[in-house]
């Protein structure tokens, strides 16, 4: 739970994930922020088991991809760098840095282009690495249209909508203020082409599809509808939800869509509520980072 606070200030004056008013008082205000919220942060990590899966999972992740990786012969290093919490970039580079590694590949693990994630992520590890001597090689920066990514997806998606054959789909992507897809940030197409794709593979289905966002932060207008929203409108129905944004689970999965949103549902009169679980370790998912690994690397 130590944690958690400075997480929430470095996500909150990160001005490439969102802009709180002129840069200088953005600290001030993500101060603020953080004193408003962290009791509510705090008591939600407190109903997952006390603390985020997060490290857990993509470790996980990492050794899933290590091992695929040397079953293909190759040996390469893979690490954890997170972006606002540890192991962040200065001392996972640093270790590599002491160890002789003169050239590091990023793999996002975003899967949709977007300048408040993958691109924050980027332009903190390429001033780390500047400041080391290393070089970043072109990496696996986003994988919205991989047919290995879609193949995951579709799986555990027909398994849970197995579960309820006429429910309505409702794909939840997390949010983002509007101003930075109106500036051009790519996010919001990218998320339209994972979804298009996914309808495309599974047809037609009773329930019908819907899109929502959720996460949304802050007074300023956000992509909608929102998911909140969203569920109201589907009273009396089944309905199935996907998060489409996240590989992983984490409090954004296992608390705002398995207990928030659950309970909105409940309230708002649908009959059941399922909800499809994050790609994790799926072997197909796996296999989408490894193609595009070996293709980048193959490149240099």
């Amino acid at each position: 739970m130590r944690d958690v606070e400075p997480f929430l200030m470095n996500l909150f004056t990160d001005r490439d994930i969102i802009q709180l008013g002129p840069s200088f008082l953005q600290p001030i205000i993500a101060r603020l922020i953080v004193k408003s919220r962290l009791k509510e942060v705090q008591s939600r990590y407190a109903e997952i088991g006390g603390g985020s899966p997060i490290l857990r999972e993509t470790a996980a992740q990492a050794a899933a991809l290590r091992k695929a990786l040397q079953a293909l012969g190759r040996n390469e290093l893979v690490k954890l760098v997170f972006r606002y919490t540890a192991p962040r970039a200065l001392g996972t580079l640093r270790a590599l840095s002491m160890q002789g590694v003169k050239r590091i590949l990023p793999v996002s693990l975003y899967p949709h282009d977007c300048r408040a994630t993958t691109g924050s992520s980027l332009v903190e590890l390429e001033r780390e690495a500047r400041a080391l001597g290393m070089q970043v090689l072109p990496g696996v920066l986003h994988y919205a249209m991989d047919s290995d990514y879609l193949d995951g997806l579709e799986e555990n998606l027909r398994r849970t909508l197995a579960q309820s054959p006429g429910a309505t789909v409702v794909f939840s992507a997390h949010s983002l203020p509007l101003k930075q897809i109106q500036s051009g940030d790519p996010y919001e197409r990218e998320i339209h082409a994972t979804i298009e794709a996914l309808k495309s593979r599974l047809g037609a289905i009773p329930g019908g599809y819907r899109l929502a966002y959720q996460s949304k932060v802050g007074p300023i207008k956000w992509l909608q509808p929102s998911l909140d929203d969203m569920l109201k409108s589907l009273a009396g129905r089944d309905v199935v939800v996907m998060p489409v944004s996240f590989v992983s689970e984490h409090i954004e999965t296992l608390h705002e869509l398995d207990i928030q949103y659950r309970e909105v549902a409940r309230r708002a009169g649908i009959r059941g509520y399922l909800r499809v679980p994050a790609p994790g370790t799926h072997p197909a998912f796996i296999r989408c980072l490894v193609k595009r690994i070996t293709a980048s690397v193959s490149r240099d």
